[in-house]
Protein backbone atom coordinates (compact mmCIF):
# COMPACT_ATOMS: atom_id res chain seq x y z
CA UNK A 1 0.00 0.00 0.00
CA UNK A 2 1.36 3.69 -0.63
CA UNK A 3 2.22 5.47 2.36
CA UNK A 4 0.72 8.69 0.79
CA UNK A 5 -2.78 7.19 1.12
CA UNK A 6 -2.24 5.64 4.57
CA UNK A 7 -1.28 9.54 5.23
CA UNK A 8 -4.16 10.66 3.94
CA UNK A 9 -6.77 8.42 5.44
CA UNK A 10 -4.76 8.86 8.79
CA UNK A 11 -5.65 12.60 8.13
CA UNK A 12 -8.89 12.15 7.15
CA UNK A 13 -10.01 10.46 10.00
CA UNK A 14 -8.39 12.62 12.50
CA UNK A 15 -10.18 15.52 11.00
CA UNK A 16 -13.37 13.75 10.74
CA UNK A 17 -12.75 13.29 14.31
CA UNK A 18 -11.64 16.43 15.54
CA UNK A 19 -14.68 18.00 13.08
CA UNK A 20 -17.11 15.43 15.91
CA UNK A 21 -15.25 16.34 18.51
CA UNK A 22 -15.81 20.18 18.05
CA UNK A 23 -19.60 19.42 17.14
CA UNK A 24 -19.94 17.34 20.61
CA UNK A 25 -18.34 20.08 22.21
CA UNK A 26 -20.47 22.82 20.85
CA UNK A 27 -23.62 20.60 21.89
CA UNK A 28 -22.44 20.64 25.89
CA UNK A 29 -21.57 24.22 26.19
CA UNK A 30 -24.76 25.01 24.48
CA UNK A 31 -27.02 22.55 27.11
CA UNK A 32 -24.65 24.01 29.73
CA UNK A 33 -25.49 27.78 28.74
CA UNK A 34 -29.30 26.50 28.55
CA UNK A 35 -28.97 25.17 32.70
CA UNK A 36 -26.85 27.92 33.68
CA UNK A 37 -29.28 30.52 32.15
CA UNK A 38 -32.54 28.80 34.54
CA UNK A 39 -30.67 28.76 36.94
CA UNK A 40 -29.86 32.78 36.78
CA UNK A 41 -33.04 33.65 36.28
CA UNK A 42 -34.21 32.29 39.16
CA UNK A 43 -31.38 33.74 41.02
CA UNK A 44 -31.79 37.31 39.35
CA UNK A 45 -36.02 37.47 40.37
CA UNK A 46 -34.63 36.83 44.21
CA UNK A 47 -31.79 39.64 43.51
CA UNK A 48 -34.42 41.59 41.77
CA UNK A 49 -36.14 42.19 44.95
CA UNK A 50 -33.39 42.56 47.55
CA UNK A 51 -32.41 46.56 46.06
CA UNK A 52 -28.82 45.89 45.83
CA UNK A 53 -26.95 46.52 43.09
CA UNK A 54 -24.15 43.75 41.74
CA UNK A 55 -21.11 45.45 43.15
CA UNK A 56 -22.85 45.12 46.46
CA UNK A 57 -24.32 41.69 46.25
CA UNK A 58 -21.05 40.40 44.98
CA UNK A 59 -19.43 42.41 47.70
CA UNK A 60 -21.50 40.82 50.20
CA UNK A 61 -21.65 37.37 49.20
CA UNK A 62 -17.47 37.28 49.17
CA UNK A 63 -17.50 38.75 52.54
CA UNK A 64 -20.04 36.16 53.87
CA UNK A 65 -18.08 33.45 52.48
CA UNK A 66 -14.98 34.29 53.95
CA UNK A 67 -16.06 35.13 57.38
CA UNK A 68 -13.75 38.45 57.74
CA UNK A 69 -11.83 40.29 54.75
CA UNK A 70 -10.11 43.26 54.16
CA UNK A 71 -11.57 46.25 51.95
CA UNK A 72 -8.35 45.59 49.71
CA UNK A 73 -8.87 41.73 49.20
CA UNK A 74 -12.15 42.57 48.90
CA UNK A 75 -11.51 44.96 45.85
CA UNK A 76 -9.40 42.57 44.37
CA UNK A 77 -12.15 39.86 44.14
CA UNK A 78 -14.71 41.95 42.94
CA UNK A 79 -12.85 43.85 40.48
CA UNK A 80 -13.27 47.11 41.50
CA UNK A 81 -10.98 50.61 42.47
CA UNK A 82 -10.52 51.03 46.21
CA UNK A 83 -12.84 54.17 46.05
CA UNK A 84 -15.52 52.15 44.45
CA UNK A 85 -15.18 49.54 47.55
CA UNK A 86 -15.60 52.43 50.21
CA UNK A 87 -18.99 53.44 48.71
CA UNK A 88 -19.92 49.63 47.89
CA UNK A 89 -19.01 48.88 52.11
CA UNK A 90 -20.97 52.58 52.90
CA UNK A 91 -23.99 51.45 51.77
CA UNK A 92 -23.92 47.43 53.17
CA UNK A 93 -23.32 48.91 56.01
CA UNK A 94 -26.44 51.20 56.43
CA UNK A 95 -28.66 48.35 55.25
CA UNK A 96 -27.43 46.61 58.31
CA UNK A 97 -25.36 43.81 56.66
CA UNK A 98 -22.02 43.92 57.09
CA UNK A 99 -19.84 45.81 60.11
CA UNK A 100 -16.46 47.32 59.78
CA UNK A 101 -14.36 46.51 62.69
CA UNK A 102 -10.67 47.00 63.46
CA UNK A 103 -7.82 44.04 63.89
CA UNK A 104 -7.22 42.88 67.57
CA UNK A 105 -3.58 42.04 65.97
CA UNK A 106 -2.94 45.16 64.05
CA UNK A 107 -4.98 48.29 64.79
CA UNK A 108 -3.68 49.53 61.21
CA UNK A 109 -6.26 46.52 59.65
CA UNK A 110 -9.68 46.92 59.30
CA UNK A 111 -11.60 43.84 58.75
CA UNK A 112 -15.00 43.23 57.17
CA UNK A 113 -17.85 40.86 58.40
CA UNK A 114 -20.85 40.13 57.53
CA UNK A 115 -24.23 40.80 60.07
CA UNK A 116 -26.23 37.74 60.67
CA UNK A 117 -28.94 40.01 58.52
CA UNK A 118 -26.65 39.81 55.53
CA UNK A 119 -25.54 35.60 56.24
CA UNK A 120 -29.52 35.33 56.37
CA UNK A 121 -29.43 37.43 52.75
CA UNK A 122 -27.20 34.92 51.60
CA UNK A 123 -28.43 31.92 53.58
CA UNK A 124 -31.70 33.17 51.40
CA UNK A 125 -30.46 33.28 48.34
CA UNK A 126 -28.54 30.29 48.19
CA UNK A 127 -31.78 28.23 49.67
CA UNK A 128 -33.38 29.70 46.08
CA UNK A 129 -31.15 28.37 44.20
CA UNK A 130 -30.94 24.84 45.89
CA UNK A 131 -35.05 24.83 45.74
CA UNK A 132 -34.82 25.65 41.92
CA UNK A 133 -32.47 22.98 41.15
CA UNK A 134 -34.35 20.65 43.58
CA UNK A 135 -37.79 21.25 41.59
CA UNK A 136 -35.73 20.08 38.29
CA UNK A 137 -34.09 16.81 40.08
CA UNK A 138 -37.22 15.52 41.31
CA UNK A 139 -38.36 16.11 37.52
CA UNK A 140 -36.25 13.75 36.40
CA UNK A 141 -37.00 9.47 35.89
CA UNK A 142 -34.50 7.15 38.68
CA UNK A 143 -32.86 6.68 35.38
CA UNK A 144 -32.17 10.15 34.38
CA UNK A 145 -31.26 10.85 37.95
CA UNK A 146 -28.62 8.53 37.82
CA UNK A 147 -27.01 9.76 34.10
CA UNK A 148 -27.04 12.78 35.65
CA UNK A 149 -25.93 11.91 38.53
CA UNK A 150 -22.74 10.28 36.69
CA UNK A 151 -22.25 12.87 34.28
CA UNK A 152 -22.00 15.54 37.61
CA UNK A 153 -19.30 12.90 39.06
CA UNK A 154 -17.06 12.79 36.03
CA UNK A 155 -17.23 17.30 35.77
CA UNK A 156 -16.01 17.08 39.43
CA UNK A 157 -13.50 14.94 38.43
CA UNK A 158 -12.50 17.36 35.39
CA UNK A 159 -12.43 20.33 37.86
CA UNK A 160 -10.63 18.38 40.44
CA UNK A 161 -8.23 17.84 37.84
CA UNK A 162 -7.92 20.88 36.15
CA UNK A 163 -7.27 22.73 39.90
CA UNK A 164 -4.28 20.39 40.86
Amino acid sequence: MNIGIIVNETLTIRMYNDAVEKQLLAKLIKLQRQVDHDRQQCELDAWLRLHLVTGQLKALFFISNRGATTTGKLADAIKVTPANTTGIINRLMEKNLITRTGDSNDRRVILLRSTSQGDELVAELRQKRKERVTELFNRLTAEDAEIVKQSLQIMVKAIENVEH
